[in-house]
C-alpha cells in the first residue's frame, strides 16, 4: 500500500510553508521521492502569499508559526480556491490560528513520512 500511495500523489503540485531550513529540506526531499513537485519551500509570509496566489497548486502544507507571522492567510487562500492543506507544527496549542482555521487538520512536528503520506493520500486524493 506505500508504494501505491506513493505513486498516487506523483504529479501533485505541493506548496510547503516552512521557515525552519532543515524541516523544509526534509519536506522537500520526502515529497520529491513520492513524486510531487514542490513549490517552494516558502519562509515568510509574504513569500507564500505570492507563491498561494501566483502559482497552479494541488494544495499546501504550512508550518503555523513562520517568519512574518503565522500561515492563516495562506489557509484562507488555499481554502479560497478549494484546495487542501494541512498544517504543520512544533507546538501542541493552536492559539495561533483564528478560530475559523481551528479545524483544519494539523500534524506534530517531526512528522515521519509514512504519516505524512498516509495523510496526503487521504487529505488530498480522498482515499
Amino acid at each position: 500500500m506505500e508504494a501505491a500511495g506513493s505513486r498516487a500523489l506523483k504529479g501533485l503540485r505541493i506548496l510547503v510553508v516552512e521557515d525552519n531550513f532543515m524541516i523544509a529540506s526534509s519536506l522537500k526531499r520526502m515529497l520529491e521521492s513520492w513524486g510531487c513537485d514542490v513549490v517552494g519551500p516558502a519562509p515568510s509570509v509574504e513569500e507564500a502569499e505570492q507563491l498561494a496566489d501566483q502559482c497552479d497548486l494541488s494544495g499546501g502544507i504550512l508550518d503555523i508559526n513562520i517568519r512574518g507571522g503565522t500561515s492563516a492567510p495562506i489557509a484562507e487562500r488555499l481554502h479560497n480556491r478549494g484546495l487542501p492543506y494541512i498544517f504543520i507544527t512544533g507546538y501542541s496549542s493552536p492559539h495561533l490560528l483564528p478560530d475559523e482555521l481551528l479545524k483544519a487538520q494539523r500534524l506534530h512536528k517531526p512528522i515521519t513520512d509514512a504519516v505524512l503520506r498516509s495523510v496526503l493520500v487521504e487529505k488530498f486524493l480522498g482515499r
